[in-house]
């Protein structure tokens, strides 16, 4: 006698599910050891610290001082050179420099042809390189250093030689010879002559219009003779000192200045952000991407990671300095305002570790639901 027994599409599907089942379990068992199958953005607190340990980056907890000693930024200054200069006597004639001379007689000689009212107007002359000018029938003058009023009397003098009763005007046409260049984020950018309204950098400046967008970004740089220096618009508004003389020949040079930090990690948005003055801090920037993410931040492990710093802080090797900020306080938040970012430094705020849990569970959980269709389908 035979005994048979009958496997049914129930039992099939039972033991289905207990293999799938037994599959996630192994699954989320190596998951949770290894730590390495779930996405994060960047490293968690523990392995920064393990970093740190490792002798790899310099970890920082954030304290007043540094934050203080932050803020204390250096205001550039133009070389003694450029701050020392006289402004020019620009009044007196340079080479280059054009002048119109006109000439009325009235002994009747004749010596110029008269125009319309007796006058004879002899045209522009121009200084040459070595500050001369040549007159029909007084030879050469030299005129560069003279005021309009020296050489009038200059002409007159060698004129009344051959003319008993003239009169004679002298007047400049061009200042060739005595202007500056000025150049970039400007709306009238050009050649300016140095005279009364640009004897200094500020009446320059006025007269070439900067972008006021942002005066604390935008930098303003002086060439002269080999010589340059470079201050921001701002600190020339508040400092009558950096107000300089200009001078024949400097070059004037107005740039935008554009710094960027990275934001990284478990942020509103991630990315790089503008800096958009000298006094932008951590909290500017974090303001500036959303700040936290409530759902993914772990609000004790906000960083901020600078390639090197030669300070206490940092060892002759320059390894890269971490700043940690831990936001459940509320004074480190208050720290974060004061404390000043840099050019190229990067934020990263590291996943908390529920965030791992949560990842872990809603794998599970499609896996799980993926086992209960298949379990379905075998029913």
């Amino acid at each position: 006698m035979s005994i048979y027994t009958k496997c049914g599409p129930r039992a099939s599907a039972t033991f289905s599910a207990m293999r799938i089942a037994s599959w996630l379990l192994a699954m989320s068992t190596a998951i949770a050891i290894t730590g390495c199958g779930l996405p994060r953005s960047g490293p968690l607190l523990s392995e920064v610290e393990a970093a740190h340990d490792g002798n790899d980056i310099v970890l920082t907890p954030i304290t007043a001082q540094i934050a203080e000693a932050s803020r204390r930024i250096d205001h550039a200054k133009f070389p003694d050179a450029l701050l020392m200069a006289q402004p020019l006597a620009y009044d007196k004639l340079a080479a280059g420099d054009g002048i119109e001379i006109t000439v009325w007689e009235r002994d009747g000689l004749g010596v110029f042809p008269a125009g319309d009212g007796g006058a004879s107007n002899l045209g522009e002359f121009v200084l040459d390189g070595h500050g001369n000018i040549r007159l029909p029938y007084a030879g050469t003058i030299h005129a560069a250093g003279s005021t309009t009023a020296e050489l009038h009397d200059a002409v007159e003098r060698r004129w009344s030689r051959l003319m008993l009763a003239f009169d004679v005007t002298v007047r400049t046409s061009a200042r060739r010879g005595q202007t500056v260049t000025i150049q970039g984020d400007l709306q009238k950018p050009g050649v300016y002559p140095v005279g009364p309204d640009t004897a200094r950098l500020s009446g320059l400046l006025g007269l070439a219009a900067p972008n006021q967008n942002n005066p604390e970004q935008t930098a303003v740089t002086v060439q002269r003779r080999g010589i340059a220096g470079t201050v921001r618009l701002s600190d020339l508004y508040r400092e009558n000192a950096k107000d300089i003389a200009i001078l024949p020949g400097d070059s004037v040079i107005v740039s935008t200045i554009t710094e960027r930090l990275f934001v990284l990690g478990a942020t509103g948005v991630q990315g790089r952000v503008k800096v958009a003055s000298r006094n932008y801090s951590l909290l500017d920037a974090l303001g500036d991407t959303r700040a936290l993410n409530d759902s993914l931040a772990n609000p004790r492990a906000v960083f901020l990671m600078r390639s090197s710093v030669v300070s206490e802080e940092a060892s002759a090797d320059k390894r890269p300095v971490v700043y940690q900020f831990d936001f459940t306080k509320p004074d480190q938040i208050a720290l974060a305002g004061k404390f000043i970012v840099r050019d190229g430094d990067a934020v990263f705020i590291s996943d908390a570790p529920f965030t791992q849990v949560q990842k872990l569970l809603s794998t599970f959980s499609a896996t799980l639901g993926t086992a209960r269709s298949v379990s379905g389908l075998s029913d």
